[in-house]
């Protein structure tokens, strides 16, 4: 394909190179000559291990090339890829104007030179609200309609500086939010040869992925030197403690606990977090992260209950699941007991359904622990999954049960459902209401 890439930084300069040495007819626009000057004679404008040669090779082939004029890249290529840059603005929101200024001179360029179909890729950081306007602007500026003249897509890049032509090849995984499917015919040529998990969705989910990765990056980073500062005043060795971590690949670095879903609770998490803490005034160590995850879980269990009561009003709510979580009878500190006695302080009528918790059954701490938050649970327990779906007006189901139970379930069409743990059985329901969506 014929491919221009606007934007000539690091994104950019590595998107040249490595699409050029994938067969593409690349040019490289920018609006500083001297970016310019540097691609096309074959030498880089950053410095990344392996990106020379590349470049170099890239121009002795023919394959790259480099211009200041946006006009004229947009008529000799078939597919246009944003790499601009998106730099904080005082407020902390991002600086829109140069991917504004590129979709003008792009919008431009496609209403004095009509062809038949003209894709843009963004791969440029931004929020799903700037794709929309941006797509906005390029309808307006182009006199076209996105899917018809032109497909708009959300192309998030995962490129580290210092490993980024590496990266490049070997992603770990590669995304396209587009809706039409001439864009999406252009995406499925963009990287011959380059294997990786190929994900189309929803431009919105596109853009937030790059957001979710790099928040979470964050949060590791943060996490680690906070566990340093507490290892250094126990006097433990850091570097063995996370390398331990690290090995843990079941639990740790895996995709468990990164579900949205129900606050977190149990008879651990908030236990030794507190305790963490603790040992952390006695010290004077700030671990200001950690201190956040509890203040962060009580604006979560606040936000539930704030909901159901908007939603039932004083209306009867039904409750599946009392324990922390679904396959124990364990409700210390289970974010759903935090959510009933709320809800029993306001007055509304509870009925719960667990099918793994009896009263009767429990013991130790666990029973000590029930009544003392809800000294009455013997009067909401009910062990008919029926009679508590039928009896409320909005249902809360914070434990997952089999497909044939749920089969089994008579749920009435209108009845308001909060799902914590996103169960595809009942999404029919009209007034379905996922906890994040």
């Amino acid at each position: 394909m014929r491919i221009s890439v606007f934007g000539l930084g690091y994104v950019g300069a590595v998107s040249c190179a490595c699409l050029a040495s994938l067969g593409h007819e690349v040019i490289g626009v920018d609006s500083v000559e001297e970016k310019v000057r540097r691609i096309g004679s074959g030498e880089s404008p950053i410095v990344e291990p392996g990106i020379d040669n590349l470049l170099a090779q890239a121009v002795s082939d023919s394959k790259l090339r480099a211009t200041t004029d946006a006009a004229a890249a947009v008529r000799d290529s078939d597919l246009a890829l944003l790499c601009v840059g998106t730099p904080s603005r005082a407020s902390g929101g991002i600086e829109t104007k140069y991917l504004e200024r590129v979709c003008r001179q792009i919008g431009s360029a496609l209403r004095d030179q009509p062809r038949e179909f003209f894709g843009v890729l963004n791969r440029s950081t931004s929020l799903p609200a700037v794709h929309g306007e941006l797509l906005n602007i390029l309808e307006e500026s182009s006199g076209s309609k996105s899917g018809q003249g032109f497909g708009y897509v959300c192309h998030p890049e995962f490129l580290r500086e210092g490993t980024a032509v590496d990266d490049f090849y070997h992603p770990p995984k590669i995304v396209f939010g587009t809706s039409d499917l001439r864009s999406r015919e252009l995406c499925e040529n963009l990287y011959p040869g380059v294997r990786a998990e190929t994900f189309f969705v929803s431009r919105d989910v596109a853009a937030m992925v790059k957001y979710a990765d790099n928040c979470f990056h964050a949060l590791k980073v943060t996490f680690s030197n906070e566990m340093g500062l507490l290892c250094k005043e126990f006097g433990i060795d850091a570097y063995s403690l996370m390398e331990l971590f690290c090995k843990d690949e079941k639990l740790n670095l895996s995709e468990k606990y990164l579900k949205p879903g129900n606050p977190f609770g149990g008879s651990c998490l908030p236990k030794d977090l507190r305790a963490v803490l603790d040992a952390c005034r006695s010290s004077a160590v700030e671990l200001p992260m950690h201190t956040g995850m509890l203040a962060s879980n009580r604006v979560q269990i606040d936000r539930l209950v704030s909901r159901i009561i908007t939603a039932a009003g004083r209306q009867p709510v039904g409750v599946i699941g009392l324990a922390f979580k679904e396959g124990t009878d364990d409700i210390r500190e289970s974010p759903m007991v935090a959510v009933v006695e709320q809800l029993l302080g306001k007055g509304i009528p509870l009925s719960i359904y667990d099918q793994h918790l009896s009263l009767a059954q429990m013991v130790g701490s666990n029973r000590s622990f029930a009544l003392a938050a809800i000294p009455h649970l013997k009067d909401l327990l009910s062990n008919d999954l029926n009679a508590v779906v039928t009896g409320s007006s909005v249902l809360v189901v914070n434990h997952r049960l089999s497909p044939e139970i749920w089969q089994r379930v008579q749920i009435d069409y209108r009845k308001t459902i909060i799902d914590l743990v996103n169960i595809p059985e009942l999404r029919t329901v009209k007034n379905y209401e996922g906890l994040y969506w």
